[in-house]
């Protein structure tokens, strides 16, 4: 017989809390009783330790203070005196700066004068000049006794010091300090003090009589209870022993057993409850399932379907899920795969359209430059043709004139086959160079030679940053930059120069406010004799050579108009010298 997926279900969560919970409780429970056991004999094994470092703190104290006491004003005088109520009052003024702490003074035959009797070898020992602090018992009282000797002259005139009574409040303040019940044992066996029940008390005093100090914590039954014990001698023999009730510490676990079987209880039955009611929720339409077919044969992956307690129906709309989890993802790495493809098509056919321009302009310059050798022998020779006719032809007005401007277009024929020979001659400006101070440089001369004109330029660049490129190459691209922005603002406008670090290159950009660049020209600005200049001051060389320049030495440059605003922005690249150091400089 097949049971139903809600039965089943029900059936499943209530094996899986009795078989989870009630094993798990029992070794909680166990290990909880582990756990108090384990602190209470933690907490017993430093009560000896506690113990040491108080007594040892309220020695040094205490010392001090029974030295203080001996060296109270006139108490030598009355010891030797045997005047008594003297000595009592010089060392009570003394010692009521002490709280809890009282008075001793001994006269010479170590007869107590103020404070219980002490014992003979305590009294002895101070005699010897020692300054004891021992535990002692004098007669039924026990407490701390802090010596130290009177003399005059070297002549022992008895002894003073303090007196802390070991009763319930020191047993209550080691208690405290200890987390345990104390149990304060006077040399002779007797009992002192006990902060616990006083029945425990005269039961753990009897059984504890005859052991001797054991730092180690033992377990003694009495009265059908558990008590777990440490003791600790004390100089003097008296006997510290700290107590705890495992009875006491364990109170707690019934209760907490309780709430936990409450706790499992209801969760039980609260897992029983949320299990029926997901059971229940099982049982959908099988249309639901027909539906998101439908939906996802129109491309839709959202469609929501609706969980079905028939076991078919569940198969078949968790396969259904993955299938379509699936597909989504496969859609989803396909359309990744071709924006990331686009992508790179794009870089690579920007990084085709450059190489194409590189090899363009390197062709070109190869060409122009040999069109310049060739051409510049036989303009030199017209020339000199030309100075020797016009000088025959001087008495002639008209002749000597257009001499004269046969021989300016020759000039200018001769400057251009010079910008063209300085695209592949040879030069030594090779090295490096502070860019900061050439960018200065290219703007001072600009300035000295604006006349009238309204145009500001300016540098924004760091105090320093060397590149690889010599200073004369690079004056010569930042000029024909600047001198392209002048022409483009005209009188009046502002031009820029900012220098700066980026990455393993520095970025040297001119730009100014001028109309800019049509985006039809912009892809011809580095073309050799392209130019916008409608009269004949240019010949399309300057930006040509400068590219030259940048790329002779490893740089790049590129045109673009200012997308902060009106005007054009002309940049160039060129490798740092030590890009670590302009980073830490930027």
């Amino acid at each position: 017989m097949k049971i139903s997926l809600n039965n089943a279900l029900l059936a499943l969560v209530a094996v899986v809390l009795v078989v989870g919970l009630v094993p798990a409780g029992l070794l909680l429970d166990r290990r909880l009783v582990a756990a108090l056991e384990r602190d209470v004999r933690d907490d017993l094994s430093a009560a000896p330790l506690v113990l040491a470092d108080r007594f040892s703190s309220l020695s040094s104290a205490r010392m001090m203070h029974a030295r203080d006491v001996s060296l109270a004003p006139g108490l030598a005088d009355a010891l030797a005196a045997g005047d008594s109520a003297a000595a009592v009052e010089s060392a009570t003024a003394v010692a009521e700066s002490f709280p809890g702490e009282a008075p001793l003074v001994i006269d010479t035959a170590g007869r107590s004068w103020v404070g219980p009797p002490l014992p003979a070898p305590l009294v002895d020992t101070t005699r010897s000049g020692v300054l004891p602090v021992l535990v002692v018992q004098a007669g039924d009282q026990l407490g701390t006794a802090a010596l130290a000797p009177v003399t005059r002259d070297g002549l022992w005139l008895g002894a003073a010091g303090v007196w802390v009574p070991m009763d319930e409040d020191e047993a209550a303040q080691l208690a405290a300090l200890t987390r345990t019940n104390v149990l304060l044992t006077a040399p002779d066996g007797t009992s002192g003090a006990y902060t616990g029940s006083s029945e425990a008390a005269m039961g753990l005093f009897a059984a504890l009589a005859n052991q001797p100090p054991s730092d180690e914590v033992r377990e003694l039954d009495f009265a059908g209870e558990r008590f777990l014990l440490v003791s600790a001698g004390l100089p003097g023999g008296a006997r510290a022993t700290f107590v705890r009730s495992l009875q006491e510490e364990l109170a707690i676990v019934p209760a907490l057993r309780t709430v936990g079987a409450g706790i499992i209880g209801l969760a039980l039955l609260i897992a029983l409850a949320v299990g029926a009611t997901f059971a229940a929720r099982l049982a959908r339409p099988v249309g639901s399932l027909a539906g998101a077919a439908t939906r996802l044969a129109r491309g839709d992956f959202d469609a929501p379907i609706e969980p079905s307690s028939v076991r078919e129906v569940a198969q078949v709309t968790e396969a259904f899920e993955i299938m379509r989890d699936a597909l989504a993802a496969r859609i989803e790495e396909l359309r990744a795969a071709n924006d990331e493809l686009e992508d790179r098509q794009e870089r690579l056919s920007m990084l085709q359209a450059e190489l194409l321009q590189r090899d363009r302009l390197s062709a070109a310059s190869r060409l122009l430059a040999q069109l310049a050798h060739e051409v510049r022998n036989p303009v030199a020779s017209i020339r000199n043709c030309l100075e020797v006719l016009r000088r025959r032809v001087d008495a002639d007005d008209e002749a000597s004139e257009l001499a004269d401007l046969a021989i300016d277009e020759l000039l200018r024929m001769h400057e251009l086959t010079e910008h063209m020979l300085d695209l592949n001659r040879p030069r030594n400006d090779d090295g490096d160079c502070d860019a900061s101070s050439v960018a200065r440089d290219v703007a001072s001369l600009v300035r000295m030679g604006l006349g009238d004109c309204d145009v500001d330029v300016v540098v924004a660049a760091p105090e320093r940053l060397r590149v690889e490129i010599g200073a004369d190459a690079l004056k010569q691209i930042l000029l024909n930059f600047v001198q392209n922005a002048q022409e483009a603002v005209g009188n009046i406008g502002h031009i820029e120069i900012r220098v700066a670090a980026v990455g393993t290159s520095a970025r040297i950009d001119v730009v100014d406010d001028g109309p800019g660049i049509a985006d039809d020209t912009l892809p011809q600005v580095f073309d050799p004799f392209f130019t916008t200049k409608a009269d004949v001051r240019g010949v399309g060389l300057g930006l040509f050579t400068a590219a030259g320049l940048a790329r002779s030495h490893g740089g790049r440059i590129a045109a673009s108009n200012r997308s902060d605003g009106s005007g054009a922005r002309l940049t160039v690249e060129v490798p740092l010298v030590d890009p670590v150091a302009a980073e830490a400089s930027a």
